[in-house]
């Protein structure tokens, strides 16, 4: 009862904080803007005479000249058994295609309407598992007629260039990444932003997506990473660590990182920015050098002394916040795979969230019950939760965070008014992939398996009320993990 209250509470705060924040233009890293709370909603109404598509959410539109777009999986796999994926005809992985929306500020949207943004973008169909669903994923570069980047506002997001359009497929609920991404955005100092969207390409309406903020640089990005790409002292940089893939043999990949070494991870270690133009090879060696002195000095005996502390090395704080976010909503992904490391002008490493769409017990292979703690054996985390410190400060947010964003009440109203917010919208696109929400059984063993969008709903909150209660009563078992018993090998 006591964290219902507050976390009422906490949600009558947040809507009045949004709603005066709303006038002060593109979200920035310390304002988070909810969609849902904001933008126009579905009972506005609209004096159409409904003869072509009339929806209050963002309208995208691609027109790819006919073109295949390329990236779906061909049936090959490479040396390392993952899937080879289709190209365009000049050998490219992506093509350029008309790319328009339509985002009316004081009426519907509708295909005809004059376009709030005309650009030439790439594209290509991107993910792992999710290149295999017929609602395809696609990355976006919007570019200018010399190739080059091009970056425009977005649906009132901050300009960029790189973008996600993401459509809940696997997710039947259809609101996993939307809800996540923004309640990280709330309690971390950057996630990415989000917008929910319809699309259309080549006149095909494809249902329901999600435009997403890459995680990238770039002059308007706001991960604070310097434009400036000569040294570490006058640059932040960006690492993805992700599957092994072929294309990455032959010296391709950037960072042989020192855990991959020890550990035999599966994992590489890419240097997203500074982009390959402008990585040269004494700049990648110093990378490589920096964060492989981070990673030793962790796995080290003297991982808990003043001279190689690894609170020397990091954003406490927000690995911290990193750890919750993904434990709460137990994705098994994170610090796996999709993984996002960067490094700012502040000096410290910090984590960045990604990809929400195996979460809450929607992972493929295995069924994930709210009654188990994850993250203490995802990669760096397996270290730091030998210190008490650490721990401690995780039970101490994690208290914090209850109260608040991650409270019954906040989580279970978010998806409510999300979907409320959504309204014709997620008929349209259930009808559009009736099929596949009623009949794909993805999800192994088959019994857990659900067949229409309610079904996902009720789901979803019966998950993250469970597995809210099941944490509040056994997250303090994460102690044990820094306890002097469990660790008498790293003691001084």
């Amino acid at each position: 009862m006591k964290h219902r209250i507050l976390g009422l509470l906490a949600m009558t705060a947040m809507i009045l904080v949004v709603f005066l924040a709303s006038a002060f233009g593109p979200d920035s890293p310390t304002r988070r803007v909810h969609q849902h709370l904001t933008a126009r909603q579905p009972d506005a109404g609209c004096d159409c005479d409904g003869s072509e598509l009339c929806t209050h959410l963002p309208l995208v539109i691609i027109d790819t000249g006919g073109q295949e777009i390329p990236g779906k999986i061909t049936g090959e796999t490479d040396a390392f058994g993952e899937d080879i994926s289709t190209l365009a005809p000049d050998g490219r992985d992506v093509i350029n295609v008309s790319f328009t929306i339509v985002d009316n500020q004081d009426r519907n949207n509708h295909p005809s309407d004059t376009p709030t943004l005309s650009t030439t973008s790439e594209i290509r169909v991107r993910g792992h598992s999710s290149r295999l669903f017929e609602k395809s994923p696609y990355q976006l570069d919007f570019v200018d007629e010399h190739g080059q980047a091009a970056p425009a506002p977005v649906m009132g997001m901050a300009s960029h260039s790189e973008w996600v359009l993401y459509g809940p497929y696997l997710d039947k609920s259809l609101v996993r990444n939307y809800m996540w991404y923004n309640i990280a955005g709330e309690a971390m100092e950057w996630a990415p932003n989000v917008r929910y969207c319809e699309l259309i390409i080549n006149g095909d309406y494809r249902g329901l997506y999600l435009m997403v903020e890459t995680i990238t640089d770039g002059e308007d990005c706001r991960l604070d990473l310097s434009t400036t790409a000569k040294n570490l002292k006058a640059t932040g940089y960006l690492l993805q660590g992700d599957r092994t893939v072929e294309e990455d043999l032959g010296g391709e990949r950037d960072i042989y990182s020192y855990l991959e070494r020890m550990l035999t991870l599966s994992t590489d270690i890419l240097i997203k920015y500074p982009k390959r133009s402008d990585l040269t090879e004494e700049l990648r060696k110093e990378i490589e050098v920096e964060f492989a002195a981070f990673e030793k000095a962790l796995y080290s005996y003297d991982y808990d002394t003043d001279d190689y502390g690894y609170w020397n090395y990091i954003d406490v704080d927000n690995f911290v916040n990193y750890f919750l976010i993904n434990e709460f909503s137990l994705n098994v992904d994170a610090g796996r795979y999709s993984t996002y490391i960067y490094k700012d002008m502040s000096g410290k490493y910090k984590l960045a969230v990604w990809d929400f769409n195996n979460a809450c017990d929607n992972y493929w292979s295995d069924p994930l019950s709210p009654d188990r703690i994850d993250m203490v054996s995802h990669t760096w985390f397996l270290m730091l939760c030998k210190s008490e410190d650490f721990v401690q400060r995780i039970l101490d947010r994690y208290d914090e965070l209850r109260q608040t964003v991650l409270s019954e009440t906040y989580l279970l109203d978010y998806i409510d008014d999300t979907l409320a917010y959504l309204g014709p919208a997620v008929e349209r696109n259930n009808q559009r992939w009736n099929e596949a929400m009623t009949q794909w059984e993805p999800l192994s063993p088959a019994s857990r398996n659900l067949h229409s969008h309610e079904e996902a709903v009720t789901q979803l909150k019966e998950w993250l009320y469970e597995r809210g209660i099941w944490l509040d009563e056994n997250l303090h078992t994460i102690q044990q993990y820094c306890h002097p018993s469990r660790n008498k090998t790293y003691n001084h």
